[in-house]
């Protein structure tokens, strides 16, 4: 008797601390809103954002882009922009939102006048396709995910997963000084952008009238012909703007009379270029892709897109490439933060292929979108 009176109680015991965590569970902070123009921080468990009035809670379908291809998601949630400017009073309209995840992996900040534009639909979604999110594999643990509609054709990044904190960072307002008049710019119109290279058009349309690239001759451009360190290094340091100076001879494979050594010393006195240990530098070496995003990366944040620490919270195991594990660990976190950037978007498939040598129109958009499509 003693012993069916003990299971009985234990039984009790047992769903009592469950429901109790099921009702703390409820009753926890999913999102909280912060940071300039907002008075005081506000933090939103699952049962307000269920609450918020029906003009800000947005039931719309959201389409999205992935490795794998277009994917189409009903997304059930509540209005970001309404929170921040009917709940909050934000009147910024200069800034940045800054989004946080539970598992610390980056974000990339978000322009205020795209989450306040009625068009993207930024949404803090917290139902996807009639069932409650659940990404951490918690089930006693609600959350969201930040949704935004796609802004440019083929764009990747517009999906947050396990949002926790929103933060606004206000910027100053830059007031434009007229417009002065410049040179009508004659269009650089290569022959043989055709076919499978026409991804890359404008993109090398763009370096070319700058002067960061140039044709073959003949009108062509060689789009699929192999890309040099030292040509790399060329065209990284004339989109960067870095000057050029004197080589000091520090690589045994390179003289001074070369045409590349100034581009090398410039991109190795910036950090963006490193020698081998045997103090060669291999300028007609081929680069790889994994090669090029470490330097575009670098030269990223040299350029102040994005800040180092931010880069090293891309890891490659929250990529979408099926062939993840093959990058190499030093190349890892630029090619995770590309990746998001959409920079490889029209680059890379499914298999980013690390190893795989770039060819000149891949370079091209390459750096155009990492550093001069900002």
């Amino acid at each position: 008797m003693k012993k069916n009176r003990l299971k009985v109680i234990t039984l009790v015991l047992v769903l009592a601390m469950a429901l109790g965590q099921f009702a703390f569970a409820q009753d926890m902070n999913v999102v909280t809103i912060s940071g300039d123009g907002i008075e005081s921080p506000l933090s939103l468990t699952m049962e307000a954002l269920l609450t918020v009035p029906a003009e800000g809670q947005i039931e719309d379908e959201y389409i999205y882009n992935s490795r794998t291809g277009e994917k189409s998601v009903m997304v059930k949630g509540v209005s970001l922009k309404f929170v921040l400017v009917e709940m909050l009073g934000l009147e910024l309209k200069a800034g940045e939102v800054h989004f946080t995840a539970a598992d610390g992996y980056g974000i990339a900040p978000q322009d205020l006048a795209d989450v306040l534009n009625d068009e993207l639909m930024y949404v803090m979604a917290y139902e996807i396709d009639g069932e409650s999110i659940n990404n951490d594999e918690d089930p006693l643990t609600d959350e969201i995910v930040v949704y935004r509609k796609v802004k440019t054709a083929g764009e990747f990044g517009t999906v947050f997963k396990l949002v926790v904190d929103i933060e606004v960072k206000a910027t100053e307002a830059v007031e434009e000084e007229p417009a002065e008049e410049k040179p009508v710019v004659v269009p650089v119109d290569f022959t043989d952008i055709t076919g499978e290279f026409t991804y890359a058009s404008e993109a090398i349309a763009a370096m070319a009238q700058k002067g960061i690239i140039n044709g073959v001759g003949g009108g062509l451009y060689a789009p699929g012909r192999e890309f040099t360190r030292a040509e790399f290094a060329k065209i990284m340091v004339l989109s960067l703007g870095y000057n050029l100076g004197e080589y000091d001879g520090s690589f045994s494979d390179v003289a001074e009379a070369q045409w590349f050594a100034p581009y090398i010393q410039a991109a190795v006195d910036n950090g963006l270029f490193k020698g081998y240990t045997d103090g060669t530098f291999k300028p007609n070496q081929t680069i790889n892709r994994q090669e090029m995003a470490t330097v575009a990366g670098r030269g990223a944040i040299a350029a102040g897109i994005v800040e180092e620490a931010r880069v090293l919270k891309f890891v490659m195991s929250k990529s979408n490439y099926v062939d993840k594990d093959s990058v190499a660990d030093w190349a890892a976190n630029y090619v995770a933060w590309l990746e998001v950037q959409g920079v490889f978007a029209d680059v890379a498939g499914e298999e980013f292929v690390p190893t795989k040598v770039v060819n000149r129109a891949e370079a091209a958009v390459i750096v155009y979108t990492a550093l001069l499509a900002q």
